[in-house]
């Protein structure tokens, strides 16, 4: 029965190209980064198409409802992850960004040039602020005043919280310029202001992991009580993945499940900033 899934897995992993290898194409070719580029989409391209055959192979093995199964159970674990890799994003991401204006309040109170300070605290801050940064400054290099919607190309590589908090500084940044008020003493009001979000992120953070714990349990109990009815002889797996009736009682649960950890995910996320 599982020949055909394992043939395909097998020629999948045959055809997978090596991370190496892309590796040294990159090193040798001229252009590295658009090489670089391409190695990385014909990866997700190898990638999709393994998952394709995978998905194809399983179905011709199990059948058409057991596949929709898994794959529901598959997008509940999918979905869980991204919501805890998102809150684990949020909280760094406003963490980078008071670093980055403390870091530009210092300078500024050192006496550097509005522009050599951002300049100096792009070269320390990730890659999607410190382009940010790095863009602004090249506005304010040109037209005296920093333009946020000089570059909004970029804003596709940062999320909304930190173009917010960008969009903050360049007004800031103009607002000082044109009434002449020390820049400093404006930024450092909206490093108080983030850092004190950071802050509140930090906490609902750590007092939503008992919630994602809790949700994470109740999503396991249903395999827990597989492995049960599989130790006492009942044949749980075999009535849900064998019969057309446990198929489509397996389909309901995993749909059940997707749906508990959704809401869990929606309820746990909104309360982010």
């Amino acid at each position: 029965m599982l020949t055909p899934t394992l043939v395909v897995v097998v020629v999948g992993l045959l055809l997978w190209p090596s991370r190496v290898v892309g590796q040294r194409l990159t090193a040798l070719l001229p252009s590295a980064s658009r090489c670089r580029g391409n190695v990385r989409l014909r990866d997700r391209r190898v990638a999709a198409a393994l998952v394709v055959s995978v998905v194809v192979g399983f179905v011709l093995t199990a059948g058409v409802l057991v596949t929709g199964a898994c794959g529901l159970l598959a997008s509940a674990f999918l979905l869980h992850r991204r919501s805890r890799v998102r809150a684990r994003a949020v909280v760094e991401d406003l963490d980078h960004v008071a670093s980055a204006l403390h870091g530009m309040v210092a300078e500024l109170r050192a006496g550097s040039h509005p522009v050599t300070a951002v300049d100096t605290v792009a070269g320390e801050a990730p890659s999607g602020l410190a382009e940010r940064l790095r863009t602004l400054a090249a506005s304010a290099k040109l037209h005296g005043i920093p333009d946020i919607d000089a570059h909004a190309g970029s804003a596709a590589r940062t999320s909304a919280h930190l173009e917010r908090v960008v969009a903050r500084v360049a007004t800031a940044w103009s607002l000082a310029v044109r009434h002449g008020v020390p820049l400093a003493d404006v930024l450092g009001a909206v490093h108080r202001d983030v850092e004190s979000t950071a802050r509140a992120a930090r906490q609902l953070d750590a007092r939503l992991a008992g919630a994602r714990a809790g949700a994470a349990v109740l999503a396991v109990l249903p395999a827990a009580g597989l492995v049960l009815g599989e130790a006492m002889g009942a044949a749980p797996v075999g009535v849900l993945v064998g019969t057309p009736g446990g198929a489509a009682v397996f389909v309901v649960g995993a749909g059940l499940l997707l749906a508990g950890v959704a809401w869990t995910s929606w309820l746990t996320g909104r309360v982010l900033p």
